[in-house]
């Protein structure tokens, strides 16, 4: 039975696999005794919204998110220290257990001489609080710290999915245990602390480096800015699945993350540009996850010179932009590249391109990226993608070459253009040929005996002995093609060079524009 004293407006509570929090403690009419109204995290478990029989006891957040209960159904509180010895502490009850158990398995597997190896060592060193460095107790219905003096080498500690509703609670099991670096509170539901607690309680947490706050419903950045100046320490903070939309540009959050190195906003919905540019004022921001906020675009700076880094994420290495429907990636990559320090980049395949194509556009994009979706960049990829990317954009850069305004802002859409083109030179060899083709040329033709000279366009591909009737039309010249010589004058070698075969074309000659066919 829970002591009536412990339920109050605010207190989590556990009902089967289900957790609530009390939103009303009282009477309601025409019924006998106490109930409990529940606002229950799966809005779909409970019957009501906390109206009963017209009367608003409570509001939800969901329409059928409410119930009301008697406090006996509600599962038992336990303190830490409970939860942990009854966990890890080998009692004369748990031994007695353990041996029935092994007992039934070598009974079902017909093996007398079946034992679980190392089953005395564990057992001992789980006898022995003083030697748990990782503790988690999920699940379990815990509310209150209890006496954790005995946990002097503890470091990691996991009440995830627990009943903890109260940060004076947290900050007491925080005190309690000073070799504590990690916690993970996820799936739990707390209540906002006073204001004049935040200072007191930023105390209790000065050793607290690592926080995981996974589905906590903490909805907007402004309340977990309010939060972070309780851990003064802190340098990861994990806030997946918390529906936090946008990131205020507010000088509070600058200083209560004055440490912090890794923020993990995965599956939020922090999609828009300037959300994004207020995170990269995060002074100390190394690792950024980004997975899942629906972001289409991404834009550091619009006047950012092409070969200049930009002051925002001064110290970000890795960025994590997977399950995010971008419109472009090729400008995408373009923005990464402003970054000064970053290094890694985990990003979904351009559906429309090969998985080669764009990784091809990534590596050759940005200049100092060293691993691409966890997987090392070695220089001989890096010099293939920047080639590949130098003759993509090579009619772009040919078409504004001229002119310096426009050659400028290629230079801003394609940062990297100027550094490949410094390296590998103008890519003048990759612009299609835009000389006027032709299949004709000019022909000298002359007549040896009586030294008259014309000219005429003929085909390259005019056989010899098509030639041959021209000539005698051109000149009118007696139907004596069958004796009719020619030869193709070389004045550079001044030489005559037969052209005897009559079914060949002049191009099989060599023959070029403005040559001269002698004939006799």
């Amino acid at each position: 039975m829970i002591l009536q004293n412990h339920l109050e407006r605010g207190v989590r509570v556990k009902v089967g696999q289900h957790f609530g929090t009390i939103r009303y403690v009282g009477e309601v009419p025409n019924t006998e005794g106490e109930w409990i109204g529940i606002e229950w995290d799966d809005p779909e478990r409970g019957k009501h919204s906390g109206s009963v029989n017209g009367v608003q006891y409570f509001q939800t957040r969901s329409p059928k998110a409410g119930s009301m209960i008697r406090s006996e159904k509600l599962t038992k509180f336990q303190t830490l220290e409970q939860a942990i010895t009854e966990k890890y502490i080998s009692t004369e009850d748990t031994l007695r257990l353990d041996s029935e158990m092994i007992r039934a398995v070598q009974k079902q597997l017909h093996a007398p001489l079946f034992e679980i190896v190392g089953m005395e060592k564990v057992g001992g060193k789980q006898s022995n609080l003083q030697l748990l460095v990782d503790v988690s107790v999920r699940y379990c219905p815990v509310n209150a710290a209890g006496d954790l003096s005995s946990f002097v080498n503890l470091q990691m500690l996991d009440v995830s999915s627990t009943l903890l509703w109260n940060w004076t609670v947290v900050a007491n099991i925080a005190e309690q245990i000073p070799t504590l670096q990690e916690l993970n509170l996820s799936n739990n539901r707390f209540v906002d602390p006073y204001e004049e607690q935040i200072s007191m309680l930023a105390q209790k947490f000065q050793n607290i480096r690592k926080i995981i706050l996974r589905s906590c419903a903490l909805g907007s950045w402004s309340e977990l800015v309010r939060l972070a100046r309780m851990w003064p320490a802190i340098e990861y903070l994990s806030l997946e699945q918390n529906n936090i939309a946008y990131i205020e540009d507010e000088a509070p959050y600058i200083v209560a993350f004055s440490r912090l190195s890794h923020l993990d906003l995965q599956n939020n919905s922090v999609r828009d540009v300037e959300s994004i540019r207020n995170l990269g004022k995060l002074p100390a921001l190394e690792e950024l996850l980004l997975n899942g906020n629906g972001i289409r675009e991404l834009s550091f700076s619009e006047d950012s010179p092409h070969n200049e880094k930009v002051e925002l994420f001064r110290q970000l290495r890795t960025i994590y932009l997977r399950d995010n429907p971008l419109q472009d990636q090729c400008s995408t990559f373009n923005e990464l590249d402003k970054l000064a320090r970053l290094e890694h980049v985990t990003v979904d395949p351009d559906p429309t391109v090969s998985y080669e194509e764009t990784v091809a556009r990534i590596v050759g994009s940005i200049g100092g990226l060293r691993m691409f979706n966890r997987s090392k960049i070695s220089e001989k990829l890096r010099r293939d993608s920047e080639c590949d990317m130098w003759k993509l954009y090579a009619n772009q850069w040919a078409e504004v070459r001229n002119d310096a305004q426009q050659l400028k802002a290629f230079f801003k859409s394609h940062r990297m253009y100027p550094r490949v083109m410094e390296r590998l030179g103008s890519p003048e060899q990759f612009l299609p040929d835009t000389r006027k083709v032709t299949n004709m040329i000019h022909l000298q033709l002359l007549n040896e005996k009586t030294a008259e000279l014309r000219e005429k366009k003929v085909p390259k591909r005019i056989n010899l002995h098509t030639l041959q009737n021209l000539i005698v039309k051109l000149f009118g010249l007696p139907d004596c093609t069958s004796s009719l010589r020619l030869y193709l004058l070389d004045r550079k070698r001044k030489v005559r060079i037969p052209l005897e075969n009559h079914g060949r074309s002049l191009d099989f000659y060599s023959v070029e524009d403005n040559d001269t066919i002698v004939f006799d």
